[in-house]
């Protein structure tokens, strides 16, 4: 196994929670929410063994009824209850072991707006914070309903700055508690089966499996009967339209509250079981709805029809079907009382948990894959082991009726993933396979064991070409997701990476035998400079931090790095020698989870790195630790040169990735994900200084064979050596005469003459080439590194990779050089213009250089990049010398790509001023005005869709609107106006001749929506209102709404009412209630970072007052320094610009601009408290409100008080806390104030030479008690005081207000407990505050000191002058006391105290100290807090020796009144405080420690 390092460590702890809700404890580091549980293994001691669920579905009440049977295997023998997990249910009874049983608990706390908290709250008058007309409870307290449901969404990120606690990673609202008599008894563990296996069988592997316990007790069966109605988790009932669309499915995008919605259950990764599943489904599609109960009268009027007329009810009844994981073990069987319905079960005999139970009803058709694909695949010839496998695992499609085609047409390729698959990386986990394809799924895919579920915008006709990528991408995805995400889970949260990035990894390689090597290498490459790109202040991979509850659409980051990080690891492994990399390293682990080996079936990110380490026979915790747990991404500087003396190539590479200043703007993509990693002040990792690793570095040499040379990085700055191997000279490329020429060129086209005079082309100048020793360099030539290179070498030396390198990634890095080239020439275009005329090249190739050409074009050089780009579409695309198209030809996918990529190149080409050039813009015009599909084989939705986005964006100017004004049309030209009636004219047709989803109407919605707010397009609102009724596709009805927001709509509550409407009491489905939610959130993003228009703002926001006037003193709470002549509105919007440049300033902002908006409060708060979304958007909504309002943990509470008679005013209102958030308030008597006293006990010390000491008395001391004394009579004005004003004051005025007045500190702490309230101080503030309690004690300028007795003597009066040292030896004592007595009685209004005597021997070795203590003992060595020093006394010295002490320099020491550690803060007018103490005999005593006082203040009423 690895060694322990710090990412082992970090691994190996999961993902690790903190113990309670948000800390009250002011500090600079904030926590989030976070839950009680750790998203890791069950910590419950049982193991669920076997689970039956038999459920009736009912379609047309959205309903499901029945009960589940759960099989409870216990580990321990006290175990006395269990917790499920389930909401959204009613539950009816439950059964343990057959018996009915009542003793359980169901608290669901997700749909707070049940009716019972309103009932109970106007019966018993019970003050609830879920109200949602509440006026004390606003917006600002969202936090509090958020804790109130930290089950679901409290974060369980790791963090060390957290204790850590780890329990359960469940929801757990049901709680079942056994019965008493129930005895579990211990039980052989080879001996159990459970109700889904046949007894005599063996027992299921995850209940032997190494992660159970050893001991296993008498299995427990319990019983839940419940019901669901309307869920909107985990199942979804589309009952739009007609009766034969209607359709019920389950989806598992969320984790671990998907399944326990529509059946309790333990729903996580990790409790895993076989299952047994009935479902009774209607017989047809008419039988939905209408049940007939075996002897009613329905019953035996439909046996009467079909007796009638059978032969019409079959034509038109249609079957209903059951999608199952499990096709081969599907049983039908009538349903045992009604005619009208089905039974179908089937098992799952594999243990797999209960996030990946799937099924679906609906009026489907099907077809077996495997005869379908043999009849279409020509080319291949299947053998009889393929044959064989494919009937063992055969795949079976369902899909509705009118999507049977794109179905077809859609799954071409899954008998060849499946094969694939089985192929490289062991068989199917499962029995078999399906696929259905349903409406109105949030999520593209759910996967399930043996189950994949589709929404049908996956979907495409077999003549649409541009969802060919995306779609097969996704299906091979899913079929590869069974292996490894279902058969394969992950340990923890922080362990998903391994799982999703094995599955992508695996779907990578099929689309390479798929696609080709080209397609395979050009997506690797376009995903590294992505991650390039966007790993800047991200988290690694393996300690993400997750918002819960995890969906997986929050998964991007990792599908993104995950696979690639594999895919370097990859070539890494094969490399050294021996190894095969993942592709032995994966069936290893499959088939480890198969046999046993695998604990749990669960992969960890450590297991995974030991056995590539295995495999490997070579240490990897370098690369995990750089890859899988650190962040950021290297960047080389390389540069090289050729040294003749040598015959070596001297090449210095430096990383410099720590130096450069990467700064990150928002995005209104990720900005409510930055905002709460801002405001919760989460984890950075930074960037890595040095990136360690093996290096291919390939030289090109002039002889153009290409030697391969190894480095391993060790430092960030390496210099090495490449030994130049050829010893001929360069050979020429124009030698003609040549016979055998190596070199096979691209690019090689218009190279005549005539071609080259039209095209205005230039050459390279040769003489330049011919000093080379080298054609050119190329790094990490077999993708071994995430990083980007800057290799410096000549540009000629590009043109040769381009043009001679065979690999498609050096030619797009080739390209990309020349697009960055900050003085482009003549030949850098031509070389570029050749790349695209060249059809050998890859269509990816051709598109990064029309993007380089267009990139290298500015008003300096004219435009001549732009011109040859143009020349070259009119080429390929347009009549001769015209800029007419020619009619659309999509036969050749790549001059296809390339077509629908130009125009939107162009139209990012801008001058100076932010326009683009205006042969562009005619360019772009005639395209769209002339388009021509009718020869075309394919459709061109999406190149009509993108000449709208590419026109839209060409007569706009800049990027970033500008909102000084409101909205209004202005600096339109004729040319706008001819767009936009094109604009016009497409979106009619599209709405007459629909496109495939809608997709040109859409676009042409948010084209007039950026035309509007860029001022080019009166656009009424009213147009856009029109859009969003019921009668339009979804897409065309939510880029209406996001319209409205982006034109002011945020700030209008007429139009967030409608919103609301819409959103909640339309019947519409979930999917469109979801992205509804969805386009608020972004537009919000959106407004935060770009701001929106005044036009619809309300009243509150006073946008035209500030328009008018704007004052130059407003706060925009940046530290941006502006310095401005005047306060305009341009210098606002300025100051607002930049400050939105920062992750801080833009919350302000948003804050400041769209906080104070009753409309937008309205509507979260009536989202929050909605029971009609998902938990997925109450998620959104409660980040959201973190970020647009500021949390406020407290606000007002209004209790009525009863009307009393007079005589009872005289009593006081108390407050007693009663514990879990509920306060009591009820009339007392007078208040009574007790300080506990401080003792100190003198302990004699014990010496085991010496004899113990005889104590006679031990009187322990005791502490002033400090009284308070309340009362609604004006209090007499007493004689002595401390201070002048009370501390306490009570005003009869204002209801009983009792006011505590306390000198100016900071309380420690206030604690409420029943009637006594204490408060604590900081120590600093403990003397002080005895300061102004106590009198100050009077100086002691006097001392007597006696050598001889070895005593001193202290008094603040002179000492007699007759007293001799003989005989006043007991005078003197009594007089110490006397003194000391004195001095202790100087108090103002002193109170009697019990003296403290103590008399022991007197110590002659112990040394005469120069101080004296006021404690029980005078001579006690305890340090005083006060020294005398400089003082005027009068010191008497008497014995021998007095002359020598007195020149000696001497320092007192005297110790005030003893003053208890917790001073009092609650002291009223006249407190009397009063300590006695006496000296002893000077003896060793030990004081013993007891608590500290605090101040009570007792509230006692009495009637």
């Amino acid at each position: 196994m690895p060694s322990s390092s710090y990412v082992d460590l970090t691994s190996n702890v999961g993902t690790p929670k903190a113990v309670g809700p948000l800390s009250q404890t002011p500090r600079s580091y904030k926590p989030p929410i976070r839950s009680s549980t750790l998203t890791g293994l069950s910590t419950q001691s049982f193991k669920i063994g076997h689970q039956r669920v038999n459920i009736d579905v009912d379609i047309a009440n959205s309903k499901i009824e029945g009960f589940t049977e759960i099989t409870v295997v216990p580990f321990v023998s006290s175990l006395k209850s269990i917790k499920l997990d389930c909401r959204e249910l009613k539950i009816k009874d439950i059964y343990i072991n057959g018996s009915r049983h009542t003793n359980y608990i169901y608290n669901d706390k997700l749909y707070i707006n049940d009716e019972k908290y309103f009932e109970e709250g106007i019966n018993q008058r019970v003050y609830n914070v879920y109200y949602i007309y509440s006026d004390e409870v606003t917006i600002h307290q969202h936090h509090l309903l958020r804790q109130k449901l930290v089950a679901i969404f409290g974060e369980t990120n790791y963090d060390p700055r957290i204790s850590l606690s780890e329990s359960s990673g469940n929801t757990e609202e049901l709680h079942i508690i056994f019965p008493d008599n129930l005895k579990l008894e211990l039980t052989d563990v080879n001996s159990l089966h459970t109700p889904g296996s046949l007894p005599g069988t063996m027992t299921p592997l995850h209940l032997k499996s190494k992660a159970t316990l050893n001991e296993v007790y008498t299995p427990v069966n319990i019983k839940i009967e419940y019901e669901v109605v309307n869920p909107r988790n985990g199942l979804n009932f589309f009952t739009l339209g007609e009766k034969s669309s209607w359709h019920v499915y389950t989806t598992n995008s969320d984790y671990n509250i998907s399944t326990s919605s529509w059946v309790p259950c333990l729903d996580n990764l990790f409790d895993r079981s076989t299952w047994s599943i009935e479902v009774s489904i209607p017989r047809t599609v008419k039988d939905i709805g209408n049940p007939r109960i075996i002897g009613s009268k329905q019953a035996q009027m439909k046996l009467n029809q079909l007796e009638d007329d059978r032969s019409d009810i079959e034509d038109e009844d249609v079957d209903l079907s059951v999608c199952s994981g499990d096709f081969n073990n599907v049983k039908e069987t009538p349903h045992p009382i009604d005619l009208s319905k089905k039974v179908v079960s089937w098992a799952i005999f594999n243990p797999v948990c209960a996030h990946h139970v799937g099924w679906a009803v609906g009026c489907f058709e099907s077809f077996v894959l495997s005869d379908f694909s043999q009849g279409a695949d020509d080319e291949e010839e299947a053998t009889s082991d393929e044959v064989e496998k494919q009937a063992n695992s055969p795949i079976t499609v369902y899909c509705l009726p009118e999507h049977l085609e794109m179905a077809k047409n859609t799954c071409v390729v899954v008998s060849k993933a499946m094969d694939f698959y089985s192929r490289e990386f062991g068989s199917f986990p499962f029995s078999s396979y399906s696929l259905v394809f349903v409406k109105d799924s949030l999520s593209p895919s759910n996967n399930f064991a043996g189950l994949s579920v589709f929404g049908n915008q996956v979907l495409y006709p077999s003549d649409l070409m541009e969802p060919i990528f995306s779609s097969t991408e996704l299906i091979s995805e899913s079929i590869s997701s069974q292996w490894s995400g279902i058969n394969i889970i992950p340990q923890t949260f922080n362990d998903i990476w391994c799982t999703v990035g094995i599955a992508r990894f695996m779907s990578f390689q099929f689309i390479r035998s798929l696609m080709g090597s080209n397609q395979y290498r050009y997506k690797i490459k376009q995903q590294i400079d992505q991650i390039v790109r966007e790993d800047v202040g991200k988290k690694p991979i393996a300690l993400q931090y997750f918002r819960f509850p995890v969906s997986s659409m929050d998964l991007s980051y990792i599908k993104l790095k995950a696979p690639i990080v594999l895919f370097i690891l990859d070539k890494r492994m094969t490399k050294t020698d021996k190894s095969f990399g993942l592709s032995r390293v994966l069936p290893k682990l499959f088939l480890q989870a198969m046999s046993g080996d695998l604990p749990n079936g669960t992969l960890s990110t450590s297991h995974f790195q030991y056995t590539c380490e295995k495999v490997n026979r070579n240490r990897l915790e370098s690369f995990f630790k750089q890859w899988v747990y650190g962040a950021g991404t290297p960047v080389f500087n390389i540069s090289q040169k050729f040294n003749k003396k040598r015959n070596v190539i001297e090449m210095s590479i430096r990383q410099i990735q720590h130096t450069e200043s990467k700064v990150v703007h928002p995005k209104p993509e990720s900005f409510i994900n930055d905002s709460i990693s801002y405001l919760d002040d989460e984890l950075t990792y930074p960037v890595q200084s040095v990136f360690t690793g093996p290096m291919t570095i390939r030289v090109h040499e002039a002889d153009g064979t290409p030697y391969e040379h190894i480095v391993d990085l060790k430092e960030g700055h390496t210099k090495l050596d490449v030994h130049y191997n050829s010893k001929t000279r360069k050979k020429k490329k124009d030698e003609s005469g040549e016979s055998g020429v190596i070199f096979s060129k691209l690019g090689n086209v218009l190279e005549r003459k005539r071609d080259i005079s039209e095209w205005n082309f230039s050459d390279w100048d040769k003489r330049e080439e011919e000093n080379d020793a080298f054609e050119w360099i190329r790094v990490d030539v077999d993708f071994e590194w995430i990083a980007k290179f800057n290799i410096k070498q000549p540009d000629y030396m590009y043109a040769s990779q381009l043009q001679y390198d065979r690999d498609v990634e050096a030619q797009y890095e080739a390209t990309k050089f020349f697009g960055n080239i900050e003085k482009p020439l003549a030949v850098h275009a031509t070389v570029l213009t050749r790349t695209i005329m060249d059809s050998r090249y890859f269509y990816g190739v051709r598109v990064a250089a029309a993007k380089a050409l267009a990139k290298l074009s500015n008003e300096k050089n004219n435009y001549f990049g732009v011109n040859y780009l143009i020349k070259i579409y009119r080429e390929l695309f347009c009549f001769p010398s015209s800029s007419i198209p020619l009619s659309n030809d999509f036969n050749d996918f790549g001059k296809a790509f390339l077509q629908k990529e130009i125009p939107t190149i162009l139209s990012n080409v801008r001058n100076e001023d932010g326009e683009v050039p205006i042969t562009i813009k005619n360019l772009l015009l005639n395209l769209l005005k002339y388009n021509d599909n009718s020869n075309n084989s394919f459709q061109d939705c999406y190149y009509i869709s993108d000449l709208l986005v590419a026109l839209t964006d060409s007569i706009v100017k800049g990027t970033t609107p500008s909102f000084s004004t409101s909205l209004g049309v202005r600096d339109v030209s004729d040319f706008d106006k001819t767009v936009i009636e094109e604009l016009e004219r497409i979106q009619k047709m599209d709405e007459w001749v629909p496109s495939y989803q809608f997709i040109i109407s859409t676009t042409a919605i948010r084209s007039k929506v950026k035309l509007a707010l860029f001022g080019k397009l009166d656009l009424k609102f009213e147009d856009l209102l029109y859009y969003t009724i019921p009668k339009f596709h979804y897409a065309i009805r939510l880029e209406a709404f996001k319209g409205l927001f982006l034109l002011g709509g945020l700030k209008n509550k007429s139009i967030l009412e409608y919103f609301l409407s819409t959103c909640l009491l339309e019947g519409s489905s979930i999917k469109f209630r979801s992205y509804l939610i969805i386009i608020l959130l972004d537009s919000i993003c959106v407004c935060a970072l770009r701001g929106s228009p005044i036009a619809l703002d309300d009243p509150e926001f006073k946008s035209y007052e500030k328009l008018s006037g704007s004052s130059s003193t407003d706060k925009n709470g940046t530290n941006l320094v502006i310095i401005e002549e005047a306060s305009t509105s341009e210098m606002d919007n300025m100051r607002d610009k930049f400050a939105r440049e920062t992750i801080k300033g833009a919350i302000e902002i948003l804050r400041r601009d769209y906080g104070i908006g009753e409309g937008l409060r309205n509507t979260f708060w009536e989202l929050i408290h909605s029971s009609l979304i998902s938990i997925y958007d109450k998620r959104g909504i409660f980040l959201i409100c973190q970020v647009l309002y500021e949390e406020i943990d407290s606000f007002i509470v209004k209790v009525p008080i009863p009307c009393l008679p007079t005589s009872e005013f005289n009593k006081k209102i108390v407050a007693k806390n009663m514990g879990n958030g509920k306060l009591v308030f009820k009339r007392e008597g007078r208040f009574k104030i007790q300080l506990s006293s401080r003792k100190i006990i003198p302990v004699p010390e014990v010496k085991p030479v010496k004899p113990k000491p005889v104590i006679e008395e031990e009187v322990a001391k005791v502490e002033p008690k400090l009284k308070l004394n309340f009362s609604l009579k004006p209090a007499e004005p007493k004689k002595k005081s401390i201070s002048k004003k009370p501390l306490v004051i009570i005003d009869k005025s204002k209801g009983f207000n009792i006011k505590f007045k306390l000198p100016a500190a900071k309380l420690s702490k206030v604690v409420l407990r029943g009637s006594t309230v204490t408060f604590k101080f900081s120590n600093d503030f403990k003397s002080r505050l005895s300061r102004s309690i106590l009198p100050p004690a009077p100086a002691l300028r006097y001392i007597r000191i006696l050598t001889k007795e070895k005593k001193i003597f202290a008094s603040s009066e002179p000492f007699p002058e007759n007293v001799s040292n003989s005989s006043s030896q007991p005078d003197l004592h009594s007089q110490t006391e006397q003194l000391v007595d004195l001095v202790s009685s100087s108090s103002s209004d002193p109170i009697s105290s019990p003296k403290i005597k103590s008399e022991e021997a007197p110590n002659p070795n112990k040394r005469p100290t120069s101080s004296i203590s006021r404690s029980p003992s005078p001579f006690s060595t305890s340090p005083s807090p006060f020294t005398i020093k400089k003082a005027k006394s009068n010191v008497y010295i008497h014995g021998k020796g007095a002359e020598k002490d007195k020149e000696e320099k001497t320092s007192v020491k005297v110790s005030p009144p003893i003053v208890p550690a917790e001073v009092p803060a609650e002291v009223p007018a006249e407190v009397p405080v009063s300590t006695t103490s006496s000296t002893t005999t000077p003896a060793p005593v030990k004081h013993v420690q007891e608590k500290k006082p605090v101040l009570k203040l007792k509230l006692n009423l009495k009637k």
